[in-house]
């Protein structure tokens, strides 16, 4: 005799319940799974393509503001809620793709800027854009090292552009962010009186009035060498606020809009305002100094992580090219004042 079960109809209400959440958190672990299995295949393909530069960017900013949650998710794609992944505690390096321009020509020295610059706009609008793979070298300053003024313009001297971060929900970091801006701006800025001057001059004093050894003072010249090279070196700047991901839902509320306005300790007004009024040294056929750019992001959710290497990269090379371009200018207007005094110029060729 085989035995039987009555259930009650809501007990059976129950399991049907049971049933369906089952098969919904299958679907969703499935999609899941097929999702990572994407993401690992298109991460693959871009690393087995040789990349065409490469883009060595500094991640600053206060304690617990997300930097390394930044770079987790941008170089693996996880985020870690409970503690940062160790591996990207001081950086990461992994491939974008850009949209690049095409590449232009220069002519002969007989060639006036003005025809040059109509010969590269002509070039432009024959050829089209490109697809390109770059690697971004991005490093980390731990907190700790930013109340060090002379690590601190150590790495800005080793880097070629900064993602300045600061957390929505904390308006001290915010406060830091803007200061650091401010040090940035004067280290790469030629100002006499800057801080940064006035301390290496201060230093120097000391260490002759204290009869420091010459590895001292060799330290300082090389300091104040390296920081000499960095006037008026182009540096773009992006100001990141991180942790706007949407609040977790509570019993007292399910308005997901108010709870973030209560968490904000910064608007994303004010994040942008505070964007438009810094300013970084850019190359004279640019616009200088460069503007600085705002974008709001989270490292919980992963949205807006991925635009963020991508604006500063596409900064990066544009810096790049008008430098490039400004030097060929500068060269071939030499070439042409040579020509016009009768001077021969002798080209050696490879």
């Amino acid at each position: 005799m085989v035995n039987s079960v009555v259930w009650t109809p809501e007990e059976a209400k129950y399991l049907k319940a049971i049933f369906r959440w089952q098969e919904t958190t299958s679907t969703l672990d499935d999609e899941k799974r097929r999702q990572q299995a994407e993401e690992a295949e298109r991460r693959r393909q871009q690393e087995q393509q040789k990349p065409a530069g490469e883009f060595r960017v500094l991640v600053i900013g206060g304690r617990g503001t997300g930097k390394t949650a930044i770079l987790t998710r941008f170089g693996k794609g996880t985020f870690h809620s409970d503690f940062p992944d160790p591996f990207y505690e001081r950086g990461c390096r992994h491939p974008i793709t850009l949209t690049v321009p095409p590449p232009t020509t220069t002519t002969t020295t007989t060639t006036t800027a003005k025809q040059q610059q109509q010969q590269d706009i002509s070039q432009q609008q024959q050829q089209p854009q490109q697809q390109q793979t770059y690697l971004i070298d991005a490093l980390e300053m731990p907190s700790k090292h930013l109340l060090s003024n002379p690590l601190l313009a150590q790495a800005l001297s080793i880097t070629e552009a900064a993602v300045l971060v600061y957390s929505v929900r904390d308006e001290a970091s915010f406060r830091l962010a803007q200061g650091l801006a401010e040090f940035m701006r004067e280290h790469f800025t030629p100002s006499p009186t800057s801080p940064l001057s006035s301390s290496a001059t201060t230093t120097t004093a000391a260490n002759s009035s204290a009869g420091a050894g010459a590895g001292a003072g060799a330290a300082t010249a090389a300091g104040a060498a390296q920081r000499n090279l960095d006037k008026n070196r182009p540096y773009p700047l992006l100001l990141v606020g991180n942790k706007s991901d949407p609040p977790t839902l509570s019993a007292a509320s399910d308005d997901p809009v108010a709870i973030l306005q209560e968490e904000r300790a910064v608007s994303w007004e004010a994040g942008a305002q505070a964007a438009r009024g810094m300013r970084m040294p850019g190359p004279p056929s640019l616009m200088n100094p460069l503007e600085v750019g705002f974008l709001e992001v989270s490292a919980k959710s992963g949205e807006g992580v991925a635009q963020i290497f991508e604006v500063l990269g596409g900064e990066v090379l544009r810096v790049r090219r008008a430098v490039r371009e400004g030097r060929e200018r500068a060269e071939r207007e030499r070439m042409m004042m040579m020509a016009g005094e009768g001077v021969v110029v002798v080209v050696a060729g490879g």
